[in-house]
């Protein structure tokens, strides 16, 4: 008898593993058509007898997924991994949702809710559960030799796709939408830009624009730093290679814990979205003639919108609207947010943990009289995003007052003016709110605006453009070949050359592209004016939203080719390119140097 127990158990050894692998990947395919399915239930109107066939599919999925995970236990007890054990979470919720699917009787009590709400839960929990797998599957890819430049590109494609099927279900729109119109919408939603050709609240329902919410959410954090989040705290580990690779994508930062640094970046971004929706509350609620649900939705909306710096809102004139126009606070918070989430999560990290040092030493010296002094708290790229944030934002702003105060702010108080210069001149960097008709702008003042799109925001952040870093490395370099010196130095540190060309290689294709496409949108569209097309083109690339209303005039084809420059100015244009290119391998050797004559 124990030879035979001995027998079955080296049996379950050598299967427990394969079968585990199977059953894992059979839940990545029953996950993806599962989210189809709840897709389909949401999107469309469904009679009851199709209702309840979905309803028992989803019974069977969740008594799939909770043996699931049972299984994953027991194999994490026998392995003894520590990893195997955060399925018990997941379990729980699975072993809740089957006593409420079923209305099963407990100590002599039913769950026995009305069928609304069982529905609703049995999806929520279904897709949790589907997320989680899916997340853990996407690991695993990365864990592969896989190019974080395609991974980045291929994750951008996937959301907008997905985006794009879910804008045309008829629960979206009021009365349907043209792909073209819905590619163009997700597109724009998940790089964060704000263009939108068809006029955004009459065409779409509030599932609709909730959907938009969702690709500007998943846009702006990044669709690997969701994915990482739920896989780090809800399924198996990493690899060393896949933490490198996600890492890369995420922040360029390898030094960090992956889990810290995921944490962090998605507790900023909801603290800063949480305290900008109070207090755009705070201060828009009383102007608007709307129930409180919708204000407190006004209020999410507008708070996400603007620290993903996308620019999209719910009001039929954007932020021009005749309701808010008079507002100022409102505008000074938007500033704030569209600052905070263009200059990238790095940057803020860097001041929250100075911040955290000043605290620091201001409580030894109250409490010790010790001052505590910390060495080179600033990083390089804090100091240039920073300084030329600063000196943009009261430049433009200058240049606003200037040019505009009996322009488009005639129409403000003189305090008002302040602000929305203020405002203006942080926008046209990256978000593409309007609180004024573009249109209206002086030629001297469009310029400006073009010059600032076309700069944009920090890297690894949401904002658009050739970057803030990029602008002031090809300034700084100028500046110093004019002075003689064949070296770029910031604050006491020497440039490396990888970096000048870097900065000049993205200046060459961001240039490059904006001509060509520009040439492509005159012949499409002979009847616009080439300099709106001009800005429309620029605002595209640069991810910011502004228009000169041409967007909705624009041919289909024209509207293919401002999905794309929205689609490359997001992910980046030489990333663009070098995730479908193969990476040149380095020579051993170098050729003999020689100078070229520039003048």
């Amino acid at each position: 008898m124990r030879y035979l127990y001995y027998k079955i158990g080296e049996i379950l050894k050598k299967i427990r593993a394969p079968l585990l692998a199977t059953a894992s990947w059979g839940a990545f395919f029953i996950s993806i058509a599962s989210i189809i399915f709840v897709v389909y239930s949401i999107g469309f109107e469904q009679k009851e007898i199709i209702q309840a066939r979905l309803y028992d599919i989803y019974k069977l999925v969740i008594i799939f997924f909770f043996f699931l995970h049972l299984l994953r236990i027991m194999e994490g007890f026998l392995s003894r991994e520590s990893s195997a054990k955060k399925g018990w979470l997941s379990l729980l919720f699975l072993a809740a949702s089957i006593f409420v699917a079923f209305d099963i009787t407990i100590f002599g009590q039913s769950v026995n809710l009305p069928f609304y709400y069982n529905y609703r839960f049995v999806i929520a929990v279904i897709l949790y559960v589907s997320i989680m797998e899916i997340s853990g599957a996407l690991v695993k890819i990365l864990s592969k030799s896989v190019h974080p430049n395609l991974i980045f590109v291929v994750s951008f494609l996937s959301i907008i796709t997905i985006g794009t099927a879910l804008l045309m279900f008829p629960n979206s729109t009021y009365n349907g939408i043209a792909f073209t119109d819905a590619l163009f919408t997700a597109t724009s939603a998940t790089c964060v830009t704000g263009l939108v050709s068809v006029p955004f609240s009459e065409t779409f329902t509030l599932s609709g624009q909730l959907i938009v919410l969702f690709l500007i959410q998943t846009g702006g954090l990044g669709v690997i730093t969701i994915t990482t989040f739920f896989a780090v705290f809800f399924t198996q580990g990493f690899t060393v290679n896949s933490e490198y690779v996600i890492k890369d994508i995420i922040s360029g930062n390898r030094s960090s814990k992956l889990r810290s640094l995921v944490t962090r970046i998605i507790t900023v971004t909801f603290i800063m979205e949480l305290a900008g929706a109070v207090l755009i509350y705070i201060y828009t609620a009383p102007h608007l003639q709307m129930e409180e649900w919708e204000k407190i939705y006004f209020s999410v909306f507008h708070s996400i919108s603007a620290f993903c710096n996308a620019g999209f809102s719910t009001m039929p004139q954007n932020l021009a609207d005749p309701v808010l126009i008079n507002i100022g606070p409102l505008y000074l918070i938007i500033s704030v947010l569209i600052i905070f989430g263009g200059i990238g999560f790095p940057i803020f990290s860097n001041i929250l943990r100075i911040s955290g040092h000043r605290i620091r030493q201001a409580y030894m010296y109250i409490r010790y009289g010790k001052f505590t002094r910390f060495v080179r708290e600033w990083d390089m790229n804090s100091i240039i995003v920073l300084r030329t944030t600063a000196i943009l934002i009261v430049t433009g702003m200058t240049y606003l007052l200037l040019f505009e105060w009996n322009g488009i702010l005639s129409q403000f108080s003189d305090e008002d003016k302040i602000i929305q210069a203020f405002f203006n001149s942080v926008t046209p960097r990256t978000a593409g709110f309007n609180s004024v008709d573009t249109s209206a702008l002086k030629t001297v003042t469009l310029y400006m605006f073009l010059i600032f799109m076309w700069i944009g925001g920090a890297p690894q952040s949401t904002a658009g453009g050739i970057k803030v870093t990029t602008f002031a490395l090809m300034i700084r370099n100028a500046a110093q070949l004019v002075r003689g010196s064949d070296r770029v130095e910031f604050h006491g540190r020497e440039i490396s050359a990888l970096s000048v060309t870097r900065a000049f290689a993205a200046v060459v294709f961001s240039i490059i592209t904006i001509v060509t496409t520009h040439i492509i949108l005159v012949k499409i569209n002979p009847d616009i004016e080439p300099l709106k097309l001009f800005f429309e083109v620029v605002s595209a690339i640069g991810t910011v939203g502004l228009s000169m209303g041409v967007t909705e005039e624009l041919l289909q084809a024209g509207k293919i080719v401002i999905t794309f420059l929205m689609f490359a100015g997001r992910v980046g244009i030489i990333t663009l390119l070098s995730s479908f290119i193969r990476s040149h391998t380095q020579n051993r050797y170098r050729y003999p140097g020689a100078d070229i004559l520039i003048n």
